[in-house]
């Protein structure tokens, strides 16, 4: 009876039509490398990428069928690629409405850039920051907060107060040899550069992370370019919202950092 019942089903599957494989990605999925501490690393001597993003894309790549390769660009040629239809995701971005021209875009974590010094005394908001004479804010050329922090880059460059770098390790040099007074960025991004460079014990226990109030807090998460086909984007989407809905992300950078090193960043919705 078994025997028989078995071969029956054998011949009802024979005459189904196939199924279809699972989704997978048509292609590798470029993502440019531009250091964001812990959350992405790029070794400068072999160009060697890691970090929790670059992980957690591997890990989850694989069990959607998906590959991606991370060739090593300073930040702001990683954003010119997407929106030159050269790659295919961008991470660690904040949304604006100018990538929202180019990209769709999904929110990871909450952000909340912090002022980066060695003060004892730091400005406190833009108006503070504005007001300090004889000051230098460093910034990465290609990051973006949103308006207020461009009206704040702005007003600092009429003043002649503002300087753009390629990265945060060049900030964490010029601070380190007291050539740089602010910076500006997620703490966790300059806290994993210290670490990566060796600076985390000397000048890591001298910054202060502090919050400028009026410029509120966003988002940071992936922006997939709207030139990648779109079964693969639409699978990319699926992959980065359940990644985010897990919180996995966040779980991980948490490992390498202390409570004011992770001040920048909290779980989505806020409170969560």
């Amino acid at each position: 009876m078994k025997r028989a019942a078995a071969l029956a089903t054998l011949a009802i599957s024979a005459m189904l039509p196939p199924q279809p494989a699972a989704a997978a990605c048509s292609r590798p999925m470029v993502v440019p490398a531009s250091s964001l501490g812990r959350m992405m690393t790029v070794d400068p001597a072999s160009g060697e990428v890691g970090g929790v993003y670059p992980e957690l894309l591997r890990e989850r790549g694989r069990r959607a069928g998906c590959t991606f390769v991370f060739p090593a660009v300073p930040r702001a040629r990683a954003e010119a690629m997407l929106r030159q239809g050269e790659a295919d995701l961008i991470v660690g971005a904040v949304q604006v409405p100018e990538r929202d021209l180019w990209g769709r875009y999904v929110p990871m974590i909450g952000t909340e850039w912090m002022l980066i010094s060695t003060d004892p005394d730091p400005p406190r908001s833009p108006g503070d920051l504005l007001a300090r004479p004889g000051i230098r804010l460093n910034v990465v050329r290609g990051y973006n907060y949103g308006p207020a922090y461009l009206a704040l880059l702005a007003r600092l460059d009429q003043q002649g107060k503002l300087e753009y770098v390629k990265d945060p390790q060049t900030i964490a040099r010029k601070m380190a040899a007291g050539r740089a007074t602010y910076a500006y960025m997620p703490s966790n991004t300059f806290a994993g550069t210290l670490e990566e460079m060796g600076l985390r014990e000397s000048l890591g226990a001298r910054v202060r992370y502090t919050r400028l109030a009026g410029i509120p807090a966003s988002t940071s998460g992936v922006y997939i370019s709207d030139k990648t086909p779109a079964a693969d984007a639409a699978l990319l989407a699926t992959m980065l919202e359940q990644l985010s809905k897990d919180g996995e992300l966040l779980a991980r950078t948490r490992k390498f950092f202390t409570p004011a090193e992770m001040s920048s960043s909290f779980p989505l919705p806020r409170g969560r």
